[in-house]
């Protein structure tokens, strides 16, 4: 949804997305039920520290941001460039780095810049295939894709959004562009609406009070009264309808996977170019509703 339309699925990009997966989970900013946790970031910030704070805590966040950052680049960094980019000293940035790659969780290219190392790819995979719900889901999406003709999208919540866990690709001849491992915002995505739609009602007011609603397109809902509203008519009939929100072009329809307390596990989403959408738009959403259906049931929500 958020990356345009191709021709071929590109398996480096899954695998980093992959680990930009792992990393945006250990990177949270604020829970989506409306918890505040501790970012690395404001421990960054924070001039005083508790005596009770466990040993390495402020040295590990500083590793997993400049991870984070290394990982989200779209050209490996140089020393110089995470200098002008990061909050760090150079000794500092140099020990973060030593560390990063004696434990090969990133490695240097030949001129000297750097990149996620091979531990992390290995981590991210694993972390990936042992995924429950991915696992669970998978036949179901299938099916789902076959009944609609479309790019079907698995998430599951990561830091202030969601991010993907599954792809099923359409087989027509234009694609999807997303990979496993993209963020998408809960506001401006069929799966993040979809999220919204199916949290507990403090959850949600929490959200809408403090959510950064941002523009992605300049369809994206940016008003937190017209997102209530959308996120109600969600409620009553099950699934959202995102046209062109998170991306132009794309319109998705998206529903919400319950758990055994009734909270969403998970969210799916069915992924269409608006030049190929069908008038009659039930062809899509009756099929998404049977599959979050069967797949709560099988997290034990009747």
């Amino acid at each position: 949804m958020t990356s345009g339309m191709c021709f071929l699925s590109d398996q480096t990009a899954a695998v980093l997305g992959c680990i930009r997966m792992i990393l945006s989970i250990l990177w949270t900013k604020e829970s989506i039920y409306g918890h505040t946790t501790r970012s690395a970031q404001m421990v960054n910030q924070q001039k005083i520290m508790t005596t009770k704070q466990v040993q390495g805590t402020q040295s590990f966040a500083r590793s997993i941001g400049l991870l984070q950052h290394i990982c989200d680049r779209s050209t490996p960094p140089g020393v110089q460039d995470l200098l002008s980019e990061c909050d760090f000293t150079r000794p500092t940035l140099y020990r973060l780095l030593g560390g990063l790659e004696a434990e090969n969780l990133i490695t240097q290219t030949p001129d000297r810049r750097y990149k996620p190392g091979p531990r992390l790819v290995n981590l991210a995979r694993s972390a990936l295939a042992q995924t429950d719900i991915r696992t669970l889901a998978r036949d179901a999406l299938e099916t789902l894709r076959d009944k609609t003709g479309e790019t079907v999208h698995l998430a599951i919540p990561s830091g202030e959004g969601l991010v993907y866990i599954d792809k099923i690709e359409s087989r027509e001849t234009v694609r999807m562009g997303s990979t496993i491992g993209t963020f998408v915002p809960l506001h401006s995505s069929g799966v993040g609406k979809a999220f919204l739609s199916a949290l507990p009602e403090q959850g949600l007011v929490s959200y809408l009070e403090h959510a950064n609603l941002k523009a992605i397109t300049r369809f994206t809902t940016t008003d937190p009264e017209l997102l209530r509203k959308q996120i109600e008519h969600c409620r009553t009939r099950g699934y959202i309808f995102d046209n062109q929100e998170n991306e132009e072009g794309i319109v998705c329809f998206g529903a919400a996977i319950l758990n055994d307390r009734g909270h969403p596990e998970a969210a799916i989403s069915v992924s269409v170019p608006l030049f190929r959408i069908k008038d009659d738009k039930s062809i899509y959403a009756e099929p998404l509703l049977n599959c979050v259906r069967e797949l709560s049931a099988q997290l034990g929500n009747p």
